[in-house]
């Protein structure tokens, strides 16, 4: 039991993405049609070269019919390791109480993207 806990503390966004994928029964071609996204992008996210955007995670989870809570992904235990700042990124948007409050927090963020040139 604590090696299983250990194991979902450790856990990457890609990993994680990959069982989801998987208990679903899809292939990575499958899902990336239905998230409708290239499977070679998927096929990163899933390795860990790429975290996804706000936009392409939520394509993901309506695709796998699961939301951010269902699907596990407490984000604070995540690692992003190419990336912290996604992570606190999704974080904020994913505490937004409603559309115009996550619609704030998208400008400010692209707005911040943009001056950090990510």
């Amino acid at each position: 039991m604590h090696n299983n806990k250990s194991h979902k503390e450790n856990i990457t966004f890609g990993k994680k993405l990959k069982e989801l994928r998987k208990a679903k029964g899809y292939t990575q071609q499958k899902l990336a049609e239905k998230a409708n996204i290239d499977d070679k992008h998927l096929c990163r996210i899933e390795n860990g070269k790429y975290f996804p955007t706000y936009a392409t995670l939520n394509k993901l989870l309506k695709a796998l019919d699961v939301s951010v809570e269902e699907a596990g992904l407490d984000l604070e235990k995540i690692k992003v390791d190419n990336n912290p700042l996604m992570a606190k990124a999704l974080q904020i948007l994913n505490s937004a109480k409603d559309d115009n409050e996550l619609n704030c927090y998208l400008e400010s963020l692209k707005a911040t993207q943009k001056a950090l040139e990510i």
